[in-house]
């Protein structure tokens, strides 16, 4: 009887997950972002295709949740990407974790005239849009320029709305199998096995509740990458340091040389002297006596 018990809980639970869920929104979220966020219309356009598409089928427009992620190619003298992208990182910390978040950042000297830097972020939209007017103002502070700007945007609602009927099936569930075991009159192996499927369900409500957090976060603070590239110069000093660096090792080379040609002679002195000379002589002796006619 416990057996059918559970397995009628489990089909209320089926039934409750395939129940169409009421939009909602999250809090601290916002569904549409001011249009001077970032001057690319891309996501402008995005967010108005999916909320038209989302009120054909009756659903609330501020029940879109939409996750964007930034990226910025900036480029600037060398000596000024170090102390622009040091800056923007301190500006990230100073704000807090609440508003930026830093995930990733490194840096590259492969010569004097070619450095880059990396910076990734999490930020608040609202944070992020002073941010990135004051990042522009940093860049043509130093004669510098955004060669690159683009927006991507992937559509959560369906994962959040899921994840959130799973996780009411579930915590009913909970309770239902929680009533269950205060039965005084049930057997203990009917006890054990609502143990089991209560730590099951348990285990469901935390995953599912784990994964709803992450993606609520991935909501509510937009992903920015941000690349410093250091200008090109037409010529530069360590295009032409290779000629330089030639004509000052001349002398060491010719002198170099000049070793080696005094190294060979006295390594072929003795032989010529005591093996090549006397064979030579001892060759052109053999010839002539050959070359003398016999007597008869």
């Amino acid at each position: 009887m416990m057996k059918r018990l559970l397995v009628g809980l489990s089909a209320v639970a089926l039934a409750a997950c395939n129940e169409g869920p009421q939009l909602y929104s999250l809090e601290g979220a916002e569904a549409d972002f001011s249009p001077g966020y970032v001057e690319s219309e891309a996501p402008q356009a995005m967010r108005k295709e999916v909320q038209q598409e989302s009120g054909a089928q009756g659903a609330d427009p501020a029940g879109v949740y939409l996750a964007y992620r930034y990226g910025f190619g900036l480029v600037m003298p060398s000596s000024a990407i170090k102390p622009t992208a040091d800056k923007h990182r301190q500006i990230c910390r100073d704000a807090g974790p609440s508003k930026c978040q830093i995930t990733g950042s490194n840096s590259n000297n492969y010569s004097k005239t070619d450095i880059r830097a990396k910076l990734s972020l999490r930020a608040e939209p609202d944070w992020l849009q002073a941010f990135v007017t004051g990042m522009k103002a940093d860049i043509a502070e130093v004669d510098g320029r955004i060669e690159s700007e683009n927006t991507s945007v992937e559509d959560l609602t369906r994962a959040i709305l899921d994840t959130d009927a799973r996780l009411k099936a579930q915590k009913t569930l909970r309770t239902r199998l929680e009533n269950l075991l205060k039965t005084r009159d049930a057997k203990l192996p009917d006890l054990l096995a609502l143990e089991r499927e209560l730590a099951r369900v348990q285990g469901e409500i935390e995953s599912a509740t784990a994964n709803l957090k992450a993606l609520r976060a991935r909501v509510s603070m937009s992903v920015v990458n941000l690349n410093y590239t250091s200008e090109r110069v037409a010529v530069s000093r360590s295009s032409v340091a290779p000629i330089g660096d030639a004509l000052k090792d001349f002398v060491g080379i010719v002198s170099s040389g000049l070793a080696g040609v005094i190294r060979f002679l006295a390594f072929m002195l003795p032989w010529m002297i005591f093996i090549i000379i006397p064979g030579l002589f001892i060759l052109r002796w053999l010839w002539r006596r050959r070359r003398q006619p016999k007597s008869v």
